[in-house]
């Protein structure tokens, strides 16, 4: 050996001569010991409870107790190193029987000389044991993400799957809402009503577009946000989710602050920390505060946030007086699949969510807990200027833009969300021929190629895509403007359509709001 090495042994021996005179063969040897002597069973189990030791050397005979009795403490402790035996009486035949017992060999006093080889190699040997266990665990650890992958992975599958029911349906029920607003005239007590199921049906489509963003693995497009009224929804949202216990209170500025994010995901975020702020309070009662106010943060407090810019930032935070979290805990809370709850309880995903959410939103977010003090969840966001006011298209507008009689040809296969936008474009100025069948859809327009203004169609259709169909057309007619629906817009769709010369792919949960508009810049465009 060449260079010295530190062990720690513990001796168990009689004879502090005998312990003496092999620790210095093992000195000899290039091995540095730092040893401890016990010499009965209370003295062993003591020691191994206690310390950390790197090898254990045992005489067999002692008064009134036996290196056997010592191998079976050792044992039962559980642990996973070497135990030699050092004797001068042990026969072969008590060897072989102590060594299937778990001792890991034996040295004769008369031959002392082994002893260093032995634990030499015994300490090589419970490396690479040590080092097994280790691959073994991380092996466990990355079947277990990859099993996590693989789930959140069926998961967006089962998202961009059912999104296209949940976008037919949403255009269904705000497609209906348009028409009835259009009926009615503008001071009608019903308007209310339905401007707030158009609300909901807003929302219900945002949370669906989350869904694709995830099925996708696609970044959110931020945009100017208004943070109180972020809070004020969210406040309602958890004020009828919240046990009566629970006391939930808002401490907000009168400032309106805006940051560049996402409305739905910065809510999600909130939901989240009150929900688990919600869980942290013990017997379900206590207080949780939803608060909001304008921070100018120098240099060094930005940095100390996770590398922030500094100047103005929107300071969020859902603070509770529930059981809080030691520094062991606080530190892994945002690890994906870390919880603390019971099994079946929590995935350990939903902080894990909240932090990326923040961090996209070029934000920060910190965390105080103290046990049996409570904790706060301290988000920052930057500031940005409100957006200016623009031109845009809002639900009850698209009567400002009429049509001159063209011919639009609707195809999809949901009879329903067929009917609403025949209405709308009807009630927009068009005429329009809606099909649920794609073969007779491209029939009538092989009939009659020029009777047609325009296509639209569905993508996810039974038989033939969207983009099928706009292929069969443009071989009967080429000038014909084509316009895609889909729930599931991805880069590849849109590539093959440019490449099928198709016009636009529109959102199909923005079909009641922005088709209209759409069908007019097509048609103008093609004069």
């Amino acid at each position: 050996m060449n260079e010295l090495t530190r062990v720690r042994i513990l001796v168990i021996e009689d004879s502090e001569n005998d312990a003496r005179l092999a620790m210095r063969l093992l000195r000899r040897a290039g091995f540095e010991p730092d040893y401890h002597r016990v010499q009965d069973l209370h003295g062993v189990q003591a020691a191994l409870a206690q310390g950390h030791w790197d090898a254990v050397i045992s005489d067999f005979s002692m008064p009134g107790f036996s290196g056997m009795d010592a191998l079976e403490a050792f044992r039962g402790a559980g642990l996973d190193m070497p135990f030699i035996f050092v004797s001068g009486t042990i026969g072969e035949e008590t060897a072989v029987r102590a060594i299937k017992a778990g001792a890991s060999d034996y040295v004769m006093k008369d031959n002392m000389s082994r002893l260093a080889p032995v634990l030499e190699r015994e300490l090589v040997q419970a490396a690479r044991r040590a080092a097994h266990r280790d691959a073994e665990a991380e092996l466990r650890r990355f079947e277990q993400q990859l099993a996590e992958a693989q789930k959140m992975e069926s998961l967006g599958t089962l998202a961009g799957g059912i999104a296209h029911d949940f976008n037919n349906i949403l255009s269904a029920i705000l497609g209906n809402v348009e028409l009835a607003r259009g009926e009615l005239p503008g001071d009608h007590p019903v308007v209310a009503l339905l401007g707030e199921i158009q609300k909901s049906g807003l929302r219900a489509r945002d949370m669906v577009r989350q869904i694709l963003t995830f099925s996708r693995r696609e970044s959110h497009q931020l945009r100017h946000v208004a943070v109180q009224p972020v809070i004020h929804e969210t406040y309602g949202l958890l004020r009828v989710t919240l046990p009566a216990g629970v006391d939930l209170e808002l401490d907000l500025m009168d400032e309106v602050l805006h940051v560049n994010g996402d409305g739905t995901q910065l809510q999600q975020v909130l939901m989240n920390l009150g929900t688990n702020a919600w869980h942290a309070l013990p017997g379900e009662v206590g207080r949780i505060v939803l608060g909001l106010e304008r921070v100018d943060l120098d240099a060094c407090a930005a940095r100390s946030l996770s590398g922030l810019s500094a100047g103005p930032h929107a300071h969020l935070w859902v603070s509770d007086t529930g059981i809080g979290m030691d520094e062991a805990t606080r530190k892994r809370i945002f690890e994906p699949f870390f919880t603390t709850k019971p099994t079946g309880k929590g995935t350990g995903l939903g902080l894990s969510v909240v932090h990326g959410i923040v961090v996209a939103h070029q934000g920060s977010i910190a965390v105080e807990s103290t046990p049996h003090q409570g904790s706060t969840f301290h988000l920052y966001l930057p500031i940005v200027p409100p957006a200016s006011l623009t031109e845009t298209m809002g639900p009850g507008e698209a009567d400002s833009i009429q049509g001159h009689c063209e011919h639009i040809l609707y195809l999809d296969d949901d009879e329903t969300v067929s009917l609403v936008v025949v209405g709308l474009l009807e009630r927009a100025g068009y005429r329009c021929s809606s099909f649920l069948d794609s073969a007779a859809a491209v029939a009538a327009i092989a009939a009659a190629p020029e009777d047609v203004d325009l296509l639209v169609t569905d993508y996810n259709m039974p038989g033939r895509t969207g983009l099928d169909v706009a292929r069969e057309v443009a071989r009967i007619r080429p000038s014909l403007p084509i316009v895609i629906s889909s729930g599931l817009i991805t880069d590849e769709l849109r590539e093959s359509a440019e490449q099928a010369g198709v016009c636009a792919v529109l959102e199909k949960e923005d079909t009641f709001l922005k088709l209209p508009q759409l069908v007019r810049r097509v048609l103008a465009g093609r004069r």
